[in-house]
């Protein structure tokens, strides 16, 4: 289901990316893993033209983003949103509202039920972009 992963590295300003193809379960669990905010910043998942999904941050705190047929949707966690959270996503810091900001388990359950069905886990909370 999905095509391929990719995730950025990066020293200092220099910006590399290593990808795999047809990734196991495995392989993501590694790159999702890496996540620290500051050398890895951002995973990308490829599916088709109009299905992805992003997830950056790390190594506290995720922004999970999925695309599906061109609608775009963002993990959202019970917090009311009234502070935000300092992330680094795509080699790029950003303050993000807190009710965005998502714990690594909950980033993990929804990101292995996207691998498994290319689809949003309806049991979390999503907010249609």
């Amino acid at each position: 289901m999905i095509k391929s992963i990719s995730i950025d590295e990066w020293n200092g300003t220099t910006f590399n990316e290593e990808i795999v193809m047809n990734p196991t379960w495995g392989d993501t669990l590694r790159f999702l893993r890496k996540l620290d905010g500051d050398k890895f910043t951002l995973v990308f998942f490829e599916v088709s033209d109009t299905d992805s999904a992003l997830v950056g941050g790390g190594p506290e705190y995720f922004i999970v983003s999925i695309t599906i047929d061109g609608n775009i949707y963002t993990l959202m966690n019970d917090k009311q949103g009234n502070s935000e959270i300092l992330l680094i996503a795509g080699g790029q810091l950003g303050n993000y509202c807190d009710n965005i900001c998502i714990e690594l388990i909950p980033m993990l359950e929804v990101i292995k039920y996207y691998y498994e069905t290319g689809k949003l886990l309806e049991t979390h909370k999503w907010k249609q972009e």
